[in-house]
């Protein structure tokens, strides 16, 4: 099976799709907008938590995020 991992494109691209400013993300989730940058570019990965969060704010669903990768 292949494994899940965390997306930073698909952050970025929701989030500019739904018209979410990284300051506005930062907010809703009680982090630095540095954060949400670092998540974007792949510096970070939110916890399951933390990208739970994020899909509600965004209304999207958590496989949202993630992309199949090589096992």
């Amino acid at each position: 099976m292949p494994a899940r991992t965390f997306s930073p494109d698909s952050l970025r691209h929701l989030r500019r799709q739904r018209g979410v400013t990284q300051h506005k993300l930062a907010a809703s989730l009680g982090v630095h907008k540095t954060a949400i940058s670092a998540y974007e570019n792949g510096r970070r990965r939110p916890d399951v938590e933390t990208l739970a969060t994020i899909a509600d704010v965004l209304g999207a669903r958590m496989d949202d995020f993630v992309t199949a990768g090589a096992a």
